[in-house]
Formats: C-alpha cells, structure tokens, sequence
C-alpha cells in the first residue's frame, strides 16, 4: 500500500527478517497463506495504479510534508537523545532479554557495543513494542501536526483535512498511525516503567511519552475526523478486541518475570525463569503482530 502508484509494475522483491521467517513460513498453511497476501497485494496494486496516478500528491502539498516531517523527528530526537533515555530503556523494557531467543539473523547490538547508536533497528522496534510503548509507531506525529496548527493558525485548520483527503501518503502515514495507538497501553507501560530503578529518570521519560500520546491522539482524531481512535478500522479493532486481554495479562506476568530474572543472584535461579520469560516474549509478540 505504501508504494507510489506505477512503481511496481507486476513485479515486487520482499525481504523477510530472521525474527518472523519461522512465524510464516514453519508450515505449510501459513506459507501459502503468506504467498497469497503478497501475490493479492502485488494484483491490487498494479490494478489500481492508473487511478492512483491521479492522486499524486500535489506540489502545494511538498512543503507541508516537508514541515511535518522535520517537527517530527525534532520531537522524537527529543527523546531518544535525552540522557536518561537508555536507563530507561533498558530496565523498562526486555531488550537484553530479546537476545536470549537467538532468533535473529544478526546480534541484537553492532559488536556488543552498550549505546543505543549501536542497538540494530529490529531490537530496537521489538523491544518497544513488547513493552506497549511502541514509540516507534507514533511519537513525534502528534506534536508535528500540532506545530503546524501553531504556525499556520486558521489555514492549517482547513489544510490538515485537505491533505488527509488529497495525499494518499499522509493518509496512509495517519492510518497506521492511529492503528499502532490501538496497540499501545499506557497502564501496562506503566508497569514496565516500574522496572527502572532510578525514580527521577522513570518520572521524567515516562511522562514525556505520556504527553505525545495524548497530544497524538487528539491530532489524529483532529485530522481524520473520527470520534474515536480506531472507529474508523472496525474489523481490525473488533480482532484486537479478542487478542488483546490475553496479551495484557502475558505483558503484566512477564514484568514480573522480568523482575525475578533480573533479580536473581545465581545462575541456577535465572534458569527457573528463563522459559517462561522467553515465552511471554514469543507471545505478546505473536498476539501484536509486531516484532521489529
């Protein structure tokens, strides 16, 4: 969906992460399933170009895009390069745990370096969601398309739904946007927050992601002109609706798995809770869809 209209012409190469090759490949089943969902995608996709041609973006629209896209990434920099940020990465979330699966097809970090400049990408993104922050989905687009409100007043009220309606990539952008927000849950994140030790750094990081989803949330539903995050997805909501009580209450043993693990002081301790950390790990994963 993501591919400009006419760029794939019948034709598309997709690379598959280590982390998910056994998840739809293992059997014969899901692999054919997957084999559909491309092919499907690849037909949909070449069938629809021609109309879409019509619906590039328009060249008033460039600068705006443009905008957003740089308050963003202020916004997110803002975070991740603030110093308290691996402190509470790391203890709020299983990331050293994630290495523990060896199934990956590389080392979670570049040459065992501790900085996150030298943590992969995949990792980066698992971790994240397997603590239902899954900053990496949303942060930074709230305060993106609040600053253009400050900036352009009245002309960014009435441009905002324009560009929704015109520019199939910003819709595109704001519709997975407002899917992750369905993923992401601030009481459970608080528990994997309860993991960092030093109170000062959780209170702080914690409460600057609690601010972005907020001002997230309320730009998303500004935009789109729903009522409500996700009423816009029914079907989508309606299958996370029957996923997401088992997956809260895996999230919430698994903090405490986390807290043993990390708290035991022999190896022979560990072990006891190694499994069953790892299988919580597999599956929220499994039930969010989402590892990196």
């Amino acid at each position: 969906a993501a591919q400009p209209a006419g760029s794939i012409r019948g034709r598309f190469r997709v690379t598959e992460q280590g982390e998910v090759v056994s998840y739809k490949y293992a059997n014969k089943g899901t692999a054919l399933y997957q084999m559909e969902l491309l092919a499907a995608s690849v037909f949909e996709h070449a069938l629809k170009s021609e109309r879409e041609e019509a619906l590039r973006p328009k060249r008033e629209f460039d600068d705006i895009m443009e905008a957003l896209s740089g308050a963003s990434r202020a916004a997110y920099t803002g975070l991740v390069s603030h110093p308290g940020l691996v402190q509470y990465f790391q203890a709020a979330s299983p990331l050293e745990e994630i290495s523990l699966l060896n199934i990956g097809s590389r080392p979670a970090r570049r040459f065992g370096a501790r900085s996150l400049s030298d943590l992969r990408a995949i990792p980066w993104v698992f971790a994240w969601a397997q603590n239902r922050h899954i900053i990496t989905g949303w942060y930074g687009v709230g305060s993106a398309l609040h600053s253009l409100l400050q900036v352009r007043g009245q002309q960014g009220e009435a441009l905002l739904p324009r560009l929704f309606h015109d520019s199939r990539l910003f819709r595109l952008i704001i519709n997975e946007v407002e899917k992750t927000l369905l993923l992401v849950d601030l009481d459970i994140a608080r528990d994997y927050a309860s993991l960092v030790p030093d109170e000062g750094v959780r209170e702080m990081i914690f409460a600057m992601i609690e601010k972005e989803l907020q001002l997230t949330r309320e730009m998303v539903l500004k935009v789109s002109g729903a009522s409500e995050i996700g009423g816009r997805f029914p079907e989508y909501r309606r299958a996370l609706a029957s996923r997401l009580p088992t997956i809260n209450e895996v999230n919430r043993m698994q903090v405490e798995l986390l807290r043993r693990f990390r708290g035991a002081e022999r190896e022979s301790e560990r072990d006891a809770f190694k499994s069953a950390l790892l299988l919580s790990i597999n599956t929220v994963a499994a039930g969010l869809g989402a590892t990196g």
